[in-house]
Order: structure tokens, then C-alpha cells, then sequence
């Protein structure tokens, strides 16, 4: 019997990467995290590890370090979090994307 794994169902192969990141969320009170980092990245979306706490469904404004002045829109679409060293890990994906 095949396992199927998280890369079975995904549309968009993704690429491993640690690329710093800030992280912009309008929770109420804009919050920003200066020390996220992306850990994958494909097409729709991208795995992060940030110390915000996250929430499925949330909005998150991704902006690149030195690449981009605006935040890039996503949703966070699951998060969990490291109890032992409190990151917390979520998929983010894009808004308003074609595919492209």
C-alpha cells in the first residue's frame, strides 16, 4: 500500500530555503516580526518559522528582505507550534495569485 505524503498533495512543488523574511499582521494591532524565515517556498505559497503566534485563516503581509517594498498578501492556512523552543511553523498561501 502506497504512503501518501504532503508532497502528494500539493499543486506546486516546493523549494527548501532559509531566507529572512519580516512578517506583517493586522491582528487588531499591526504586528511586525523582523526575524521570521522562510523554510520552503513553491508558486501558491510558502512554509515560514516565525515567534508570532499565527492563526489559520489569518492575513499575513510577507515582505522579502532587500527584495520587495511591499508585502506580498497571504492567509495562513495551518500553524503549529514548537512547544520546546516556542517558533511557531505555518503554510502560507499567496492571495490573488494565478499560478503564475
Amino acid at each position: 500500500m502506497p504512503t501518501n505524503t504532503s508532497d502528494t498533495h500539493r499543486r506546486w512543488k516546493r523549494q527548501p530555503t532559509k531566507t529572512p523574511i519580516r512578517l506583517v499582521l493586522k491582528a487588531g494591532d499591526i504586528n511586525v516580526d523582523s526575524a521570521a524565515t522562510i523554510i520552503d517556498i513553491s508558486l501558491g505559497g510558502m512554509g515560514v518559522k516565525t515567534p508570532l503566534p499565527l492563526v489559520p485563516g489569518e492575513w499575513v503581509g510577507v515582505i522579502v528582505k532587500g527584495e520587495f517594498r511591499d508585502a506580498i498578501p497571504a492567509h495562513a492556512v495551518w500553524v503549529r507550534e514548537d512547544e520546546s523552543s516556542h517558533w511557531t511553523f505555518a503554510g502560507l498561501e499567496f492571495l490573488n495569485t494565478s499560478g503564475a
